[in-house]
């Protein structure tokens, strides 16, 4: 998908997330005449710091709680539903292809929660649909419009928060 910026240009949303907008930084490396990622800029002010990684943390942490609490109940069976991992970091057509992923399934326009409640008399339902898209960590990547049986056997949806 393209998003129009300024003067008529369009990139993807990958593109548009981690490029300098306005500002444009010149880069001069003497003694070096061929550098393949040139053209390649991040934004540095778009990057994640310290305190984002310790609360994305703290937030995994509450999730996991709270999923094996509702689990160890004989009523409740939750899921992980919404994407709480990380981009890939090591490869950068990954990180593209992550983000191109998340897009394709409508995350850009939409928060899902981080959790799915079901009875516990649905879990054999559940995890049956589940699988046949790959598995909870493929969840976030599979179109919401796709997910109706799923979806219509769930009893609530939770978003994780925690305090610091």
């Amino acid at each position: 998908m393209t998003v129009p910026v300024q003067n008529d240009v369009c990139m993807d949303y990958f593109e548009k997330a981690l490029a300098i907008s306005e500002e444009n930084i010149e880069f001069r490396f003497r003694g070096i005449s061929n550098i393949s990622w040139i053209n390649f800029i991040l934004n540095p002010r778009r990057l994640r710091g310290s305190d984002f990684l310790m609360r994305w943390s703290q937030g995994v942490w509450s999730e996991k709680r709270l999923l094996n609490a509702i689990n160890s109940t004989d009523r409740f069976y939750s899921i992980p539903y919404g994407p709480s991992g990380t981009a890939p970091n090591d490869n950068v057509r990954e990180f593209e292809l992550y983000f191109e992923r998340l897009e394709a399934a409508g995350l850009r326009d939409i928060k899902r929660p981080d959790l799915l409640v079901f009875k516990k008399q649905d879990r054999v339902k559940v995890d049956n649909i589940v699988d046949t898209f790959g598995g909870y960590e493929e969840l976030p990547f599979i179109k919401e419009k796709d997910l109706g049986d799923l979806l219509g056997l769930s009893m609530m949806a939770i978003e994780c928060e925690n305090s610091l």
